[in-house]
């Protein structure tokens, strides 16, 4: 009858699960018409200074024309871009004044823009890569 008992014990202390409700967001931003900044470049964070502006894109594609429009850090951003399921090319020009606070920043994005080929996208973050290479992590932002 003891042993009964424990076996009884054992099964019901076995099955009993705790159910937990998760928090974790299923949002996933949009590739197009995101507003994606800069986050992390060089396996390092990007901060704003105070007084600068981020730096950003957005991708837009209208009357069959896929373009890239943005702030590369001390000049405006422009160019196109074509996409095919998760592959990626961009052709970027900027506007060329000198801002030695800000160029090393400007001249990474460029060079990532240049050479990605596909990106990834998981929630709220778009990552760059070339081939298998980490190339840059841009965080979705909602403009209120």
């Amino acid at each position: 009858m003891k042993n009964s008992f424990i076996i009884l014990m054992v099964l019901l202390l076995t099955n009993c699960k705790t159910v937990q409700t998760s928090t974790v967001s299923t949002s996933s931003a949009n590739l197009e018409n995101t507003y994606w900044k800069l986050s992390e470049m060089n396996g390092m964070p990007v901060v704003t200074p105070a007084d600068a502006k981020e730096v950003h894109f957005i991708l837009t594609s209208e009357n069959g024309e896929s373009r890239i429009k943005g702030f590369a850090g001390c000049n405006a951003l422009g160019g196109n871009f074509v996409r095919n399921g998760n592959k990626i090319n961009f052709v970027t020009v900027t506007t060329r004044m000198m801002c030695a606070e800000r160029m090393d920043v400007e001249n990474y994005l460029i060079g990532v823009l240049t050479n990605t080929d596909s990106y990834k996208i998981s929630g709220e973050t778009l990552e760059l890569y070339q081939g298998n290479t980490f190339l840059a992590k841009f965080d979705s932002v909602y403009l209120k």
